[in-house]
């Protein structure tokens, strides 16, 4: 009996024993400091997960990411180009088209001499009533003048003056050759045939088309190229309707205009925008009849609005209360392609305005007077063209 009294007093020290350590471990654990505790108290915690928390709050941190490129800046929104006055029209001219030396052609029992020569044509559909002239000092017998192979002439020629040879159009080609020969003397066996011929030319009326067409150059820049919302060109005839044919207008080989033209008023003619290139524009005005005088050209682009772009992003409830207590700040940063070039814009958070106005590569800037809750709105509008490489929105402690 009395030895289970000894061991109900040995247990129950144990336990005051026992109570006395935690009490001591627990007051201990309460006068650390903050981050020991934690560290204490979180110590079964892997570095695996450590490292899964960091990269889920640098995450979380990010509130926009955007690479928003070119911006370009729209200075005017209206632009003129003026191509200076000319005329269209054709010239018809008489045209010597070969001068042959004086020849001699015989025809004889023991004598027998024919003569041939070459002329070009070099624009055969514009060369007309072609026709070959001559002299004839010496004359006996029956002439034959061959075209590239076909007879234009045959017969006797009586006069010094001899009346001019039409050479026929469907026999002409670029390079002509012409043929002249005599006839036999047949049984007059002592006699000879001859004509000695001299001021032989080859005539024609040539028309001159070059000026019946106008080729014409403007230039425009690529922000008006790339932003251009209408396009028109104008221009004053001065012509006799009656009297002229069609009037053809081209810009960069397409077809704006065909018709006659209403003369002497301005005319208007609205074309695709796409039309234009950056950088040279050509513009063709082209008749085949009559004569026009084209006076005050224009061509007039009206571009859109500057362009600008918008990014929305979300501020949580508990993110926007540490902005509100200055635990967080958000960081608005752009990265530009280089540095040293003005780089100007308007920004506009959340109707709230504000700007940009750097030379530098980097630039940043706090933007928490203008945050809300929940959603919010950035919306950038350009003062010169902007390059941009990358735009971040983040929390920064």
């Amino acid at each position: 009996m009395f030895k289970k009294k000894g061991q109900s007093a040995n247990a129950a020290g144990a336990a005051v024993l026992i109570l006395i350590i935690m009490l001591v471990i627990i007051m201990y654990v309460l006068f650390l400091p903050p981050s020991d505790r934690e560290e204490l108290l979180k110590g079964n915690e892997t570095e695996e997960d450590e490292d899964k928390e960091n990269v889920l709050e640098e995450n979380e941190s990010i509130l926009l990411e955007e690479q928003p490129g070119r911006l370009d800046y729209i200075a005017e929104r209206e632009y003129e180009h003026n191509i200076p006055s000319f005329f269209l029209y054709k010239t018809t001219n008489a045209v010597e088209l070969k001068k042959i030396n004086p020849f001699v052609v015989r025809n004889a029992v023991f004598d027998r001499k024919s003569y041939n020569t070459t002329f070009f044509i070099q624009d055969l559909e514009n060369t007309k009533n072609v026709v070959l002239s001559f002299q004839a000092k010496k004359r006996s017998g029956i002439l034959t003048i061959r075209l590239n192979g076909e007879v234009i002439f045959d017969g006797e020629i009586t006069t010094f003056n001899v009346e001019p040879i039409s050479l026929p159009f469907e026999s002409l080609q670029e390079k002509n050759i012409l043929d002249f020969s005599v006839s036999e003397v047949g049984w007059q066996f002592w006699r000879s045939n001859e004509y000695q011929l001299e001021n032989i030319r080859v005539i024609a009326d040539v028309t001159d088309v070059s000026r019946q067409e106008s080729n014409n150059l403007f230039y425009i820049t690529s922000i008006e190229a790339e932003n251009v919302e209408r396009a028109w060109i104008k221009f004053s005839p001065e012509c006799v309707p009656d009297v002229v044919g069609t009037l053809e207008l081209f810009i960069n080989n397409h077809i704006v205009f065909s018709g006659v033209p209403d003369c002497g008023i301005l005319n208007t003619h609205e074309f695709a925008p796409n039309l234009l290139l950056t950088g040279s524009n050509n513009v063709v005005f082209k008749t085949e009849e009559g004569s026009y005088l084209i006076d005050l050209i224009e061509v007039k682009t009206n571009l859109k609005e500057t362009p600008y772009v918008v990014y929305y992003f979300e501020l949580n409830s508990s993110r926007y209360d540490d902005v509100l207590h200055d635990e967080l700040n958000v960081n608005l940063t752009f990265e530009f392609v280089e540095e040293g070039d003005l780089k100007e814009a308007k920004l506009i958070i959340n109707g709230h305005e504000t700007g940009l106005y750097t030379r530098e590569r980097i630039y940043s800037k706090i933007i928490d007077a203008y945050i809300q809750k929940d959603n919010n709105a950035l919306k950038i509008v350009p003062k010169e063209t902007l390059d941009i490489i990358k735009l971040t929105i983040r929390l920064d402690d």
